[in-house]
């Protein structure tokens, strides 16, 4: 068996309270206070702990060639390279098709700034479920939240002492200016209410389809879109979770923005197709009644490929996402929709479910579109407490 080290590894030194059941035992408290090292890399699913020696023993292990283990234990010590293997920070030549192996390996091969590779490897959730958190009393009210932390950052934000603001000309408005107010985000859906045909079909191609293309150089190709992105690249792509739309089966579907079409993936009946968006949005009760969901993924080879290693391009992806957003709601509340948009998502169980290439291609959001319920049981801001301008303004 030969073994090489993992092409990335951040260490964290973690001075954080924790629990260990072990100082209960020996007459304490149970909370240990002492600094640890914790190697974050992104091919494993969470941190280790890590111990000085072992990461000088590291740095004298290749990263790009394999060596065989006896000639690593023989050179180093028995003990101390069955430990690191144990830890997962030797990759073993045999686990080349490995999910584990494959997120080592995309970590070699995609340019990904160093920073946005920890960031994007510890940032991913699993198996988090926001309602369950909600009912054992994990997630904290506003009331509660001003009673720990004390009154939120003043959502007023002055630079200047009170009165020394210049005022600005009454704005024009048009009827964008009525879509925009009438723009927000649904938590009340119509859990029988199917999607028509034509309003699939209008928020895809207004949302995620391509208007053209144009041809920089051979091999690099610009897109154009309602929405702006990053370099002309778009490197966001579409997957369609449906539970009920006109003429489709429940499942998972991708689109093509060129062709205006979808890939079927994946059937499901319709009440896994409920459990799967559920599990996706972390659980999130308010949306579970929502007819259908894109999940929006992030190709990073294709955006690194021309930002390579830069420190701003993971940012730009999530800029496009959030622009991508933005004209989804819009489209939707033209169409008489609601609609959401949530980051509070499993994205690696969306990862292993889409079986996406690890650290190539990962779901950054979720947003969903649907006919409104009747009836208001989860909060939104369809009232709100306008301010003078908006008020005269909404008079007219």
């Amino acid at each position: 068996m030969r073994y090489r080290r993992c092409a990335a590894l951040f260490v964290e030194l973690d001075e954080q309270p924790r629990f260990d059941i072990g100082e209960v035992f020996a007459g304490g408290d149970g909370i240990v206070r002492s600094p640890r090292w914790l190697a974050h890399a992104p091919h494993l699913d969470e941190p280790v702990v890590v111990k000085p020696a072992q990461l000088d023993l590291l740095g004298q292990v290749p990263a790009d060639d394999f060596t065989e283990l006896g000639l690593l234990r023989k050179r180093h010590g028995a003990a101390a390279i069955d430990d690191l293997v144990r830890l997962g920070l030797l990759i073993a030549e045999k686990e080349e098709f490995s999910e584990r192996a494959r997120r080592d390996e995309a970590a070699r091969d995609v340019p990904w700034w160093g920073p946005a590779l920890l960031a994007q490897g510890a940032g991913a959730w699993e198996h988090v479920d926001i309602q369950s958190r909600y009912k054992a009393g994990m997630m904290p009210n506003s009331e509660q939240l001003v009673e720990a932390n004390g009154p939120a950052p003043d959502h007023e934000y002055l630079r200047m002492p009170a009165g020394q603001a210049l005022p600005l000309p009454r704005p024009a408005t048009t009827s964008f200016d009525s879509l925009l107010r009438a723009r927000r985000t649904c938590r009340n859906f119509d859990p029988e209410a199917a999607l028509s045909a034509a309003d699939l079909s209008t928020m895809l191609y207004r949302v995620w389809g391509a208007q053209g293309a144009k041809q920089l150089a051979p091999g690099a190709v610009a897109v154009k879109k309602h929405s702006p992105a990053g370099g002309g690249l778009h490197a966001v792509e579409a997957y369609l979770l449906v539970r009920r739309a006109d003429g489709l089966m429940p499942g998972i579907y991708h689109y093509l923005p060129h062709q205006h079409a979808l890939e079927r993936l994946k059937d499901l009946a319709d009440q896994s197709a409920g459990d799967l968006l559920y599990r996706f949005v972390g659980g999130q009760e308010w949306f579970r009644d929502v007819p259908a969901i894109v999940i929006m993924t992030a190709r990073f080879d294709r955006l690194f490929w021309k930002y390579r290693r830069h420190a701003k391009a993971w940012r730009v992806l999530h800029l496009d996402v959030g622009h991508l957003s933005q004209t989804m709601y819009l489209s939707a509340t033209d169409l008489g929709l609601g609609a959401f948009v949530t980051a509070a998502i499993n994205d690696r169980e969306i990862e292993r479910e889409l079986d996406l290439p690890p650290l190539r291609e990962a779901a950054l959001a979720i947003v969903g579109f649907g006919p409104r319920g009747s009836e208001r049981v989860n909060v939104e801001l369809d009232d709100f407490v306008p301010n003078p301008l908006t008020r005269s303004l909404m008079a007219q």
